[in-house]
C-alpha cells in the first residue's frame, strides 16, 4: 500500500464517520425537550421520533416539507363552454364547474379538499393502491394555507424548480 492510497483510504473513512445521521429520540425525551427539538426541526434538522425503538415518525420544519413538495404539480385543465366553465384536476378525477373559471375552481378546491382528508384517514388502504402515488400531492394541498390553495391549480408545470407554498 502507498503513502497516497493509506492517505485517501483514511480521509474516506473519515468521510464516512462524519456522514450526518438524523438524530433518533424517544417520545419521553421529545416531550422532555419539545422546544429543543421543535428548534432543531426549524433550523433544517429533521428529528425522528421513535416509540420504544420504533414506531418513527419524521419532525421536519414546514417550509422544508414545502420545499420539497414543491416539484409536485397540479395538471390542472381548464374548458369553457357556453355560461359554464370546468376545472379538471385529471391526477384526482375530480372536476370543478361554475358560471366562470374562479368559481370552478372554486368548486375543484372543496372538492379536493374532500378527498384529500378522505386520502389521509385512509392512507394505509391508499397506499397499497393505484393512488399511492398522489400522497406527495395530497401533503402539499393540505400543507399549503387554504388562502394559497387556489394557486397551486395555477402553477406551471415546467416550472418544476420553483417550490411554492
Amino acid at each position: 500500500m502507498t503513502i497516497l492510497t493509506m492517505i485517501v483510504t483514511q480521509a474516506n473513512i473519515k468521510a464516512m464517520t462524519l456522514r450526518y445521521e438524523v438524530p433518533e429520540i424517544s417520545v419521553a425525551d421529545a416531550k422532555a425537550k419539545l422546544p429543543e427539538v421543535l428548534e432543531e426541526a426549524r433550523r433544517h434538522q429533521p428529528q425522528l421520533i421513535s416509540r420504544r425503538g420504533r414506531d418513527l415518525v419524521a419532525l421536519l420544519a414546514l417550509d422544508d416539507a414545502q420545499q420539497v413538495l414543491g416539484s409536485f404539480r397540479f395538471q390542472t385543465e381548464v374548458h369553457l363552454a357556453k355560461g359554464e366553465v370546468t376545472v379538471a384536476l385529471p391526477q384526482f378525477e375530480l372536476i370543478g364547474i361554475g358560471e366562470s373559471v374562479d368559481a370552478a375552481a372554486e368548486d375543484a378546491l372543496d372538492k379536493l379538499r374532500e378527498y384529500a382528508a378522505h386520502y389521509l384517514k385512509r392512507a394505509s388502504f391508499y397506499r397499497e393502491t393505484n393512488r399511492r402515488d398522489l400522497y406527495p400531492l395530497v401533503l402539499r394541498f393540505v400543507l399549503t394555507p387554504r388562502e394559497q390553495q387556489h394557486e397551486l391549480l395555477l402553477e406551471d408545470p415546467d416550472e418544476v424548480g420553483a417550490a411554492s407554498a
